[in-house]
């Protein structure tokens, strides 16, 4: 599964985390010291900005769609596309366990909004 594809985070400034280059797709639902929830969604034909994800995550696919996942690395601070994965829509109510995403962006190429909640754990720690 595309999730489980994911680079090892590169440093990367913090303006690349998803709530701060993607706030248009990434919602705070709850945040404190230990996690933070968000809700991610991307509509139809949409493509996110790029972004990372620095602490490992629960991720749950409420509205899955066929995504595309584009992967980047850092070239002199600016992000350059180093391949993109075409996917198939999750189950839905799968969901899954993951490690920090380095740079990427997600263009939902389905027919509604791509819509999951992702729970992110702060300590570095997944349950």
């Amino acid at each position: 599964m595309i999730y489980m594809l994911l680079l090892a985070i590169q440093a990367a400034p913090a303006s690349f985390d998803a709530v701060a280059a993607a706030p248009g797709s990434h919602r705070i639902l709850l945040e404190d010291d230990k996690i933070r929830v968000l809700r991610v969604e991307v509509a139809p034909g949409a493509t996110e900005p790029v972004h990372d994800h620095r602490w490992p995550s629960v991720m749950y696919f409420e509205q899955p769609q066929p995504i595309t996942y584009i992967m980047y690395k850092l070239v002199d601070a600016k992000p350059v596309e180093t391949g993109r994965v075409d996917a198939p829509a999750f189950p839905k109510s799968e969901t899954v366990k993951g490690e920090p995403e380095a740079l990427h962006a997600v263009r939902n190429r389905g027919t509604a909004p791509f819509v999951a909640v992702r729970i992110e754990f702060k300590d570095g720690k997944l349950p």
